[in-house]
């Protein structure tokens, strides 16, 4: 229950980190993970999609949906630091 009680302080410093650590050279790869199920498949999804192995093709696996995954950027703003839904 305390955690709860800090969820902004967590978010903020989330935000910050993503902020000063988000860069061309070690991009963050963001997973939502609202709902568990889809968000382990679509993190799945976003590895097998990077990777070219034994001819698999993104047809057979499926892509991963932007609307879960995506750079820090693209679901942060980080002039203010609050989370873009």
């Amino acid at each position: 229950m305390a955690s709860l009680a800090r969820w902004d302080d967590y978010t903020l410093a989330k935000e910050a980190m993503f902020f000063h650590t988000d860069t061309l050279d070690a991009p963050w790869t963001v997973i939502r993970s609202d709902d568990k199920k889809r968000g382990h498949i679509n993190c799945m999804r976003h590895f097998l999609a990077a990777m070219d192995y034994n001819g698999a093709r993104n047809r057979d696996i499926g892509y991963p949906d932007p609307k879960i995954v995506g750079t820090a950027s693209k679901f942060t703003n980080p002039t203010t630091h609050k989370q873009i839904d």
